[in-house]
């Protein structure tokens, strides 16, 4: 932990250990605001801009701690000052310190949950950046969820602080109203529970859900205008088309006909797609022969006399093929009619949400799934296209080992091909543009697959970018 780290959480636990060692939460109670209800109003008609400023702090640095005691400074708030002013007061002093109880968690701790869960802190930012403002606003509206830990778990987002600050107070401005108003009227209060009864918590949840409910109303709208445009056919030929016969395609179409569905499979190159013949299938059948030159590198190690690996990396190769016509089959047209699969070989267009066109047919349909996959990414690097670059899609065509290779990329494909061409005999260099890589995985996993490649020689380059391709003779 950090120094300065160290000096914030400090304070925070001193501040709150203080705040239970004195038992400072007596003053923080219904009943002894009620017993004090007349020396404080006599305060405020005394002193109404230093009653207003002390109120303030003690609000801001109660909410900003997380301390219990801030429906009771709330109800004490219009008792003091009345429903308007103690409106004002209550909404900016408790969104101010909700929006410092959020920046201390994310200086503790959004560093730390980062690392160790950087993948899964990703996918929640990425929801957050999408509909971060509607979760926010509808929490913010419910009484249900604890102000408290709100705070804390926004902490954790990347949420922009004015964005927070904006959002909380608007959301949580009818629930505040709700208390200061009833502050007005403290006499009449035995207990907290008395402001929320169910039906005002109904009220609540649905004023909160409605954003959300708004959105998805909006996203069908939107849906249906664009299928407007088409015209519905009266029967459908199939339950399901499935466009693309690659691992995901495969499982669709197979789940559909398990069910007895009316389901056709449209793919216009291989069956089995990328797994099976330039991906999952050939690359790890490839690890495992590097795998194997490896063993054979520390023979010593594992008790043997020292040997070292005498490659034919054409055969190498051709055992790659070897193993996905093996596997071929699984994944063939036969095999998937006889489950009751219709299987299109060509290339299929949509051309409406209910029809796609395919070997000259039309096929009307009630669903359709598209799981085309994906296609390398070449990058715009400078004369690239003078030299015969390979990718995951032709690198399985060579049978001429090369003997030195420039992996781009520090993904999970680049690394693993990186690793197992290093250990077939290439001089690997791997280049990636980020810090690290794997740059999806915790950090001491992107660690120690760096130590696994840079162990086995390949050299590993980060924080580096590729920017041409210099033909110098026989050199590239």
């Amino acid at each position: 932990m950090s120094k300065s780290r160290f000096i914030i959480l400090s304070v925070v636990v001193l501040l709150v250990g203080s705040f239970f060692l004195f038992d400072l939460g007596q003053y923080l109670t219904l009943e002894t605001i009620k017993a004090e209800q007349d020396q404080l109003n006599a305060k405020v008609a005394t002193q109404p801009l230093l009653a207003a400023a002390i109120y303030f702090v003690v609000y801001i640095g109660i909410t900003a701690l997380s301390l219990p005691g801030a429906a009771i400074l709330t109800l004490a708030g219009g008792a003091m000052f009345g429903t308007w002013w103690g409106l004002l007061l209550v909404s900016f002093a408790s969104t101010m310190g909700a929006t410092l109880a959020m920046l201390v968690a994310r200086f503790l701790f959004r560093q730390q949950i980062e690392q160790r869960f950087s993948r899964q802190i990703a996918r929640f930012d990425k929801g957050i950046e999408k509909e971060g403002a509607f979760y926010l606003f509808t929490l913010r509206l419910i009484p249900l969820f604890p102000f408290f830990v709100v705070n804390l778990v926004m902490g954790l987002t990347r949420i922009s602080v004015p964005r927070y600050f904006v959002i909380s107070q608007l959301g949580m401005l009818p629930g505040t109203f709700v208390f200061v108003n009833a502050g007005t009227q403290l006499a009449q209060i035995s207990s907290t529970s008395d402001l929320l009864s169910p039906s005002l918590l109904l009220s609540f949840a649905l004023i909160g859900l409605f954003p959300l409910l708004a959105r998805r109303l909006v996203d069908i709208v939107k849906q249906r205008k664009i299928a407007a445009r088409f015209d519905r056919p009266s029967r459908f030929d199939r339950d399901v088309i499935v466009v693309g016969a690659g691992s995901g395609g495969l499982v669709a179409a197979l789940i559909v006909a398990t069910v007895e569905g009316k389901v056709t499979l449209i793919e216009k190159h291989k069956m089995g797609g990328d797994c099976l013949n330039t991906g999952c299938v050939p690359s790890k059948s490839l690890i495992r022969s590097a795998k194997f030159a490896a063993d054979i590198r520390r023979s010593s190690d594992l008790g043997f006399d020292a040997m070292q690996p005498v490659l034919n990396f054409e055969h190498t190769m051709e055992r790659v093929q070897r193993v996905i016509r093996a596997i071929e089959p699984h994944d063939s047209v036969e095999r998937y009619e006889s489950l009751g699969v219709d299987v299109e070989i060509g290339e299929g267009r949509i051309l409406s949400p209910w029809t796609v066109s395919v070997n000259g047919k039309v096929l009307t349909t009630r669903h359709i799934i598209i799981a085309t996959g994906a296609r390398p990414f070449v990058p715009p690097i400078r004369n690239i296209d003078s030299v015969d670059y390979l990718t995951s899609d032709n690198l399985w065509d060579i049978r001429e080992q090369p003997g030195r290779l420039v992996v781009l990329g520090g993904g999970p494909i680049g690394s693993e091909l990186a690793q197992a061409m290093q250990r077939l005999g290439s001089q690997v260099t791997q280049v990636e543009m980020a810090d690290d890589i794997l740059i999806r995985e915790d950090k001491e996993v992107s660690q120690f697959a760096r130590q696994s490649l840079e162990a086995d020689g390949v050299r590993v380059l980060t924080g580096h970018q590729a920017m041409e391709v210099i033909n110098d003779g026989e050199e590239n």
